[in-house]
């Protein structure tokens, strides 16, 4: 019976869907009347399979994903945060390296 209970919870585990790279957005609200700051985070884990493309604050940013031959392979993982400030300015970039696009600058540059 052990083996059997043993057997079942080791092919749910491997049948489970393993997500490598995950975003993190952050959006900034200004309110002015009555004056209140307040943001929120969307969150988008995914199994990657091409680079990691959306739409936001008017731009299009373009990060690698761990998904070989895009980024470092092999699930690696990339997981990316960025906020966007109540102008729509792209800020607070960061990413964990893991050959990803590199946190700051770099893929503040990659939205474009």
């Amino acid at each position: 019976m052990k083996k059997i209970l043993f057997m079942m919870c080791v092919s749910l585990i491997f049948s489970s869907v393993a997500f490598a790279d995950t975003v993190a957005i952050t959006t900034q609200v200004n309110f002015t009347a009555p004056s209140h700051m307040t943001s929120s985070t969307a969150n988008y884990a995914f199994t990657p399979s091409a680079p990691i493309v959306f739409a936001v604050a008017g731009k299009t940013c373009t990060w690698v994903s761990s998904s070989s031959p895009y980024g470092s392979g092999g699930g690696a993982g990339c997981n990316y945060s960025i906020t966007i400030d109540s102008s729509g300015n792209i800020m607070n970039a960061t990413s964990n390296g893991n050959g990803c696009t590199e946190s700051g600058a770099a893929m503040i540059k990659a939205c474009k």
